[in-house]
């Protein structure tokens, strides 16, 4: 029945079509009069484009390159790992390279070694399902993968940050913080490529590393634990440095300025711890104070997610909010100070017009001044004079609230 229906009716179907196409057809069949274009015979032919190849990036990096850690925080999915020329004023230009990051992964670069590291997390549904944990290794020329290695899902996974992962003075050893909540870091023997194993820190967490083969870690009784490793990266020993701060009345920034193996720990009040990690058990070596009688007073903090940085003279820059309040720590402020941390004096203020989240410094003997705005695009200054010379974006940036020196 329902054919002979659609039989009968296939002449009035076709004629409606032939009648619809039909004034297509007659609306583009004479098209606006063009003029023709003469076919040159005179050029040579254009050479043949080879396919397949690869881009290599150098061995060494200029020092206006950084590496620029994109969380992605919004939705922690597709994060990535971006290779940015900070000094480029061309758009086209800026960017050398990116690497996948997935769920907020931890990020480290070598110095010496031609390779970063990333660690992340991946779920079969997307955002359900087993979890894998998974550290990889990455070649900086290729930005390929060179190992991949399976964890036990025990990664830290928290708001980025520079030392989620560390490596040993001479990069022979990695470590990998990790938080479930129970705090411990992964050691990783970057030669034979191999896990040596994972080592418990009670209480403490992040790995900082202390002279040449061992880690201190912060902990939440405002005391230090240093943790240290033989020669093929297993325990030897542990040990408990003094309560130097009150997590309850002075609490202190996990994410300090490092400089010859000297760490700075600003307060959430403008005190600065300086922790001694040059030899084999790290030590406090003392407390000081960026700010003045007056200016603690008024109400200046400092405050952002990565608020500290050094550049190769070994200047401390960190980021101040003049309307501080216990709970601003994490807001940003309005100018970046510098200070000498050796003679604990301040030597500039650089006012930052679109408010300042993070900061860090290029390498070399005339840094650039990175700054990630409120607007999560970046800010480039020189440091010495305090000028705006240019801001980026559209780099691939949601959320640039890390970003490194890249060698």
């Amino acid at each position: 029945m329902i054919n002979k229906i659609t039989l009968k009716k296939l002449p009035l179907v076709l004629a409606l079509i032939l009648s619809i196409s039909g004034g297509i057809s007659s609306a583009y069949s004479n098209p606006l009069p063009t003029q023709k274009t003469a076919i040159r015979t005179d050029l040579p032919p254009l050479p043949i484009e080879e396919v397949g190849n690869i881009e290599v990036l150098p061995a060494v990096f200029p020092e206006s390159w950084m590496y620029i850690d994109e969380s992605s925080f919004s939705s922690m999915f597709g994060g990535k790992m971006i290779v940015l020329d900070v000094a480029e004023t061309k758009a086209t230009k800026r960017i050398k390279g990116t690497a996948d990051k997935n769920l907020i992964g931890n990020f480290r670069a070598a110095k010496t070694r031609e390779e970063f590291y990333i660690a992340e997390t991946f779920h079969p549904r997307g955002s359900r399902g087993p979890r894998t944990d998974v550290l990889v290794i990455y070649d900086k020329k290729t930005l390929s993968p060179i190992k991949e290695f399976v964890l036990d899902h025990i990664r830290l996974t928290a708001l980025p940050r520079r030392h989620a992962m560390t490596l040993s003075e001479d990069e022979k050893f990695l470590y990998v913080a990790n938080f479930t909540p129970a705090a411990s870091f992964t050691v990783v023997d970057l030669d034979s490529r191999e896990i040596v194993g994972t080592i418990g820190t009670p209480g403490c967490v992040l790995p900082f590393p202390t002279g040449k083969r061992s880690i201190t870690s912060i902990c939440s009784n405002g005391s230090l634990l240093t943790t240290i490793l033989d020669n093929k990266g297993n325990k030897q020993s542990q040990h408990r440095v003094p309560q130097f701060f009150d997590t309850d009345d002075s609490p202190i920034f996990e994410r300090p300025a490092i400089i010859d193996n000297m760490a700075y720990f600003p307060s959430f009040t403008g005190d600065v711890h300086t922790i001694n990690l040059q030899g084999k058990i790290a030590k406090h070596q003392e407390m000081w104070s960026l700010l003045t009688p007056e200016e603690r007073k008024a109400g200046w903090r400092p405050g952002g997610l990565t608020l500290m940085n050094s550049d190769d003279q070994g200047l401390v820059y960190i980021i101040m909010n003049p309307k501080g309040f216990d709970g601003s720590q994490t807001h940003g402020g309005t100018e970046i100070w510098i200070f000498d941390p050796i003679k604990k004096e301040r030597i500039s203020k650089i006012p930052v017009p679109k408010w300042a989240v993070s900061v860090a410094l290029t390498r070399g003997d005339e840094p650039l001044l990175v700054v990630t705005n409120g607007e999560m695009t970046l800010d480039i200054f020189n440091p010495r004079t305090g000028e705006l010379q240019q801001n980026i974006s559209d780099f691939g940036n949601i959320t640039p609230i890390v970003i490194f020196k890249a060698y």
